[in-house]
């Protein structure tokens, strides 16, 4: 797949736009983006994906694009907790996406349901893409499997790296730092996994030891 020919929009942040497109379909995501998780994917080839925070769908269309050209059999289940008109359109390409709220009263647990999910046999990667990162990764790392992948979206290392770094060149939201997953990164045993290039598209990526 050649990537940058099916990048139909870049992100603009000096004229304060944070859209980019694959192949028409808008996400808010760096462009970048694209190529990271290409890459990714066909370094681990899970089985299945958990992403939280569907919103435009563009991401959640790159994903089941990527994984049908590499040739995964990879299941993905998005969710969000707003209906859209465009949510049947992703359906019909066989992504499992459900509007509900997974989350129990002040993200201290999550459905039985995602539990199992997650836990199936082969690589799970969960994306934490909703509207409360913090809480999204601190309760799922939980119950993500030793070899499983946890990520989070609008992420900075912390607040200094942001605004020297990242604000107005690479993404203007930082909603997530290490401070706030260094207790659930201890306690599940999760281990930083390839910093620098997921940084660079404001994620972070972290694996299960």
């Amino acid at each position: 797949m050649n990537i940058e020919e099916r990048i139909t929009k870049k992100t603009n942040l000096p004229n304060d736009d944070s859209l980019s497109s694959f192949d028409g379909h808008s996400a808010q995501q760096n462009h970048g983006v694209y190529e990271v998780f290409y890459d990714f994917l066909n370094k681990i080839k899970p089985s299945r994906i958990l992403e939280i925070g569907t919103s435009l769908g563009g991401f959640t269309t790159f994903l089941k694009i990527a994984c049908n050209e590499l040739e995964l059999n990879t299941n993905i289940r998005s969710y969000d907790i707003n209906q859209h008109p465009w949510y049947d359109s992703i359906r019909e390409r066989g992504v499992d996406l459900r509007v509900e709220n997974i989350f129990t009263e002040n993200f201290v647990d999550i459905d039985d349901e995602v539990k199992e999910y997650i836990k199936q046999e082969g690589i799970t990667v969960v994306l934490c893409d909703g509207g409360w990162k913090i809480g999204e990764f601190n309760v799922l790392s939980k119950y993500i499997k030793s070899g499983d992948y946890i990520m989070a979206h609008d992420y900075a290392e912390n607040k200094e790296v942001f605004e020297e770094r990242i604000k107005d060149k690479i993404w203007n939201w930082h909603e997530i730092s290490d401070s706030d997953v260094s207790q659930a990164t201890i306690e599940n045993n999760l281990e930083i996994y390839d910093k620098d290039t997921f940084e660079n598209v404001v994620w972070t990526c972290r694996r299960k030891i």
